[in-house]
């Protein structure tokens, strides 16, 4: 760290896929938790405890009894995640994913990848985050592009942790695609603002939310 800020991060890991048998014993402890869920989180980090053939299987556990999936994906099982509910990968990863050429985000750049990630992965709705320029949401109906809030940034550690935990939680009350955006989208600038990875404080959250009519 320095001036408040996060300057290098070194990880000392194994990050090959775990065996059959911790698959095996993950996927019994996920269905004994999952009567309890309104809503599944897929977090994946490339460390290896995500692998395609543990995603097929709880996305399709989670298909059979009716429960919404949402994915922050990284590079190695960009592609796995087929069928999910909502799918937020930043814009380097899906230029990674979809192996596009394209380095400027652009209105048409992102329908034509949105439309493209949705058809070969039948993912219902398509969350891009764009860091500075906002967020980009299509769920198939209707794409709306929201603009970031000026914060002034002191780390970004925990932001995507953010967003998708808060799009999560929309999508489990039911709330419409462009109210997702836009909560997810505050939320994550909220975190922006502190050092390291912290909660919301609920109070200015909601505030802020209130203020800019989401609410």
């Amino acid at each position: 760290m320095g001036n408040q800020q996060q300057l290098m991060r070194l990880d000392e890991e194994q990050t090959q896929p775990i065996d059959a048998d911790t698959s095996k014993e993950l996927e019994q402890r996920f269905l004994n938790l999952l009567p309890k869920a309104q809503v599944v989180i897929f977090e994946d980090y490339d460390k290896g405890v995500l692998h395609p053939g543990i995603i097929n299987q709880l996305i399709r556990h989670c298909r059979e009894r009716g429960i919404p999936t949402t994915v922050d994906p990284k590079k190695v099982n960009f592609n796995a995640f087929h069928g999910v509910s909502l799918f937020k990968p930043n814009w380097k990863e899906l230029r990674e994913g979809l192996h596009l050429n394209q380095s400027e985000v652009t209105l048409e750049g992102l329908k034509n990848a949105a439309e493209q990630l949705r058809r070969e992965q039948g993912i219902e709705r398509l969350f891009i985050t764009l860091s500075d320029k906002g967020v980009f949401l299509d769920d198939g109906q209707s794409t709306h592009l929201v603009p970031a809030h000026i914060r002034k940034i002191v780390d970004v550690s925990g932001a995507g942790d953010t967003v998708i935990s808060i799009a999560s939680l929309g999508l489990a009350l039911g709330w419409d695609s462009e109210k997702i955006a836009r909560l997810s989208n505050l939320a994550g600038g909220l975190v922006c603002e502190e050092v390291g990875v912290v909660p919301i404080m609920m109070e200015k959250f909601f505030s802020e939310a209130t203020e800019l009519n989401i609410l």
